[in-house]
């Protein structure tokens, strides 16, 4: 067993290494050589692609090192803008090593890797052979959009790497075949990347809670049924040893919780501070960490209504909905009715924020002239925003060009990529209507992912924004997809099987 265990260990590293070097090597490739000299038109100077957020993100950052330079470390911030800590990150790679996207690089490709292992662990937890799970996850390697990832200055890479990270570590804590002596490096694993993705996207917090408070009802449910069943059970003998694991199932999904619940409440801040040593301030600085609390700002399109005031809550429905402005009527006493039109009010702000940009004009965008006025247009759109997260872009516009931020280069690429997942698509399908065993290591990343898609369908009207932050749950159904297909290509169809079993029964 020890030794199976060290050479799983020892693959694990393999794979982290081989997903750092092609990632680090790509990243440059395409920083030095591809944009540069081989697609010069798409080239944005300093190695980006133009039209595009790092673009942005680079001269922010350019700013703030030249501030740090000229003030010290002490003039540092990670969110330079109040928003992006991905600037205040460049600006510090910018500060030691000068203002390059390239020096950047390592770090991505060490985030790259990290979310490579989790997937590939992941699909190692739904019992594929060592080969079946790395043939699963070339999609998540060499898909020419990966590139973007890496090898551009983006909050992707961190996110995608603490997703993945955060599922590996659910399905581990919570799978039937867990031991006791990795659920502390587990939860530690948990921790930091929930540190990781609240620190660049806050706002999937507010997912990662509401799923983690599912698995904890259901796991509630399940523990009531079998204490139900010992106390009434006769003939039987009571299953205790499953008692016993989902009773520490249930303890971890507490601890799960509350550490999302912290992160979803609080911010992690970082200032760099110079030390002072014989009255000199030294060039040397230490990190100075801070949580600072996220304060519930209540929307200015949110209005607290009593009971005596129906008339002025009426009134003031009537009016958003004739301006086509999300409202939500907050009312004393009805938590959870609040709690549920608060969820609303966030997803409608979110998409008239998208709708309302200044890409609106882009023809990549889809439906944008749709948005949220009362609670039933968001639930009305769900079956389109489901077609658009998964499907988008649609083959209709795959030899189309657009006619802006978008290159017949890049059109073609994602419509080879999309070809491709509507493959792994029917692998998918395959895999979850005969799986025997609906087991943790199935459900739980692939109704995440789902979640999470449905809720960038709903938010998210333009499909490049769309193509470029739902990598890492579209990696999920891709590679678990692919898993699919390399089972379907395992069946034998029955009439092979009696050509084959024909001449066996006549040499008899």
């Amino acid at each position: 067993m020890n030794a199976l265990n060290h050479k799983a260990r020892l693959l694990t590293l393999k794979v982290w290494v081989v997903l750092f070097l092609y990632a680090l090597f790509a990243g440059l490739a395409l920083q030095v050589l591809i944009l540069p000299h081989i697609f010069p038109q798409l080239h944005a100077g300093n190695g980006l692609l133009i039209g595009r957020d790092w673009v942005g993100f680079h001269e922010q950052a350019v700013v703030h090192a030249q501030k740090v330079i000229l003030g010290g470390w002490g003039e540092f911030l990670l969110r330079p803008d109040g928003d992006n800590s991905i600037t205040g990150v460049a600006s510090f790679f910018y500060v030691v090593f000068g203002p390059y996207p390239w020096v950047l690089l390592p770090l991505n490709a060490v985030m790259f890797a990290t979310g490579g292992v989790a997937l590939f662990s992941l699909l190692l937890h739904l019992d594929l052979e060592e080969n079946e799970a790395l043939i699963a996850m070339l999609p998540y390697l060499v898909f020419p959009s990966a590139l973007l990832q890496y090898g551009q200055i983006h909050k992707d890479v961190f996110c995608t790497a603490g997703v993945l990270v955060i599922l590996w570590s659910w399905v581990g804590l919570l799978h039937s075949e867990r031991k006791p002596k990795y659920i502390l490096p587990m939860l530690v694993a948990n921790a930091l990347a929930l540190v990781v993705v609240s620190v660049f996207r806050p706002y999937f917090m507010y997912p990662f809670l509401g799923f983690g408070m599912l698995l904890l009802f259901w796991h509630v449910a399940r523990i009531a049924w079998q204490i139900f069943m010992t106390n009434t059970a006769r003939s039987q003998v009571p299953d205790r040893v499953s008692l016993r694991f989902n009773l520490g199932s249930l303890a971890i999904l507490i601890v799960l919780n509350l550490s999302v619940y912290l992160m979803s409440i609080n911010q992690l801040d970082m200032k760099l501070r110079p030390i002072s040593a014989n009255g000199k301030v030294s060039d040397i600085t230490i990190p100075v960490f801070s949580w600072k609390s996220n304060a519930d700002v209540r929307s200015a399109d949110a209005a607290y209504v009593f009971s005596d005031t129906a008339k002025a809550a009426s009134a003031l429905r009537v009016n958003a909905v004739i301006e086509c402005r999300p409202v939500v009527i907050l009312k004393d006493g009805a938590f959870f009715e609040n709690m549920v039109n608060r969820a609303f009010l966030k997803i409608a702000v979110a998409r008239a924020g998208f709708t309302s940009s200044g890409g609106t004009t882009a023809a990549s965008n889809i439906d944008k002239n749709v948005d949220f006025c009362k609670n039933e247009d968001l639930i009305n759109y769900i079956p389109r925003a489901v077609q658009i997260a998964l499907f988008a872009p649609f083959p209709t516009s795959w030899l189309n060009v657009e006619k802006r931020n978008s290159s017949p280069v890049e059109i073609y690429i994602s419509a080879v990529e999309m070809f491709y997942c509507y493959i792994a698509y029917v692998g998918l399908f395959y895999w979850l209507i005969s799986y025997k065993r609906w087991k943790v290591s199935l459900l739980i990343p692939v109704s995440f992912a789902f979640g999470i898609m449905l809720l960038m369908g709903l938010t998210v009207a333009n499909v490049g924004t769309l193509y470029r932050m739902r990598f890492p749950f579209l990696m999920i159904f891709v590679s678990i997809g692919m898993a699919g297909i390399l089972q379907l290509a395992k069946i034998t169809p029955r009439w092979i099987q009696s050509l084959d079993s024909t001449p066996n029964h006549s040499q008899g």
